[in-house]
């Protein structure tokens, strides 16, 4: 009798718990700022460490393209994102721009994408990421959005946790980690 009562209390405190908790993924900022220096979590391989980067490098990378696109010509700037092995590429992390309608502008990974409208582009699970991207682009500065897209290290889908900032009007800049690596 006593086993029940006590599985009972641990159900009604776990229930209690869950009815405060938050809903939505409006954390994740607060969230990235705990996350450690390497990718994904603490069971991250030392591989994954050294070869991945993190939501926060990202962040990093897309705040440094922000100020060295105020300083140069924005053609020269894309030029010099588009360069695989440049200062915009870090581990597995590159650079990506777009204008407020869809159209890929820059693209540190696949070049065959600048120019292209990927306004209608859905990942994996359905979802229309870019649409995502302007929607947050026309609500805020800046911020996060997950979808998953082909990593181009592994050849496959993950989930991949980008951070986005409007650089003027019409264009924004983002930078993406493949999460989780475990």
């Amino acid at each position: 009798m006593n086993t029940i009562f006590v599985l009972l209390i641990i159900i009604l405190i776990n229930l209690n718990l869950l009815s405060v908790s938050p809903q939505t993924n409006a954390p994740i900022k607060e969230t990235l700022k705990e996350q450690s220096s390497y990718a994904g979590s603490a069971l991250a391989s030392h591989e994954d460490k050294v070869k991945y980067g993190t939501p926060i490098e990202a962040k990093t990378m897309v705040e440094d393209a922000i100020s060295f696109m105020q300083g140069i010509d924005i053609e020269d700037a894309f030029t010099v994102f588009n360069s695989k092995g440049g200062r915009f590429h870090y581990k597995d992390l590159y650079l990506f721009v777009f204008d407020m309608d869809g159209t890929i502008l820059s693209h540190g990974a696949e070049i065959a994408l600048i120019g292209k409208n990927l306004i209608d582009l859905k990942d994996s699970a359905g979802k229309y990421f870019v649409k995502d991207f302007i929607n947050l682009m026309k609500e805020s500065n800046n911020g996060w959005k997950e979808y998953y897209w082909r990593n181009y290290e592994t050849q496959k889908v993950e989930m991949k946790l980008t951070y986005l900032k409007r650089f003027n009007e019409n264009i924004f800049v983002g930078c993406g980690a493949y999460q989780p690596r475990y």
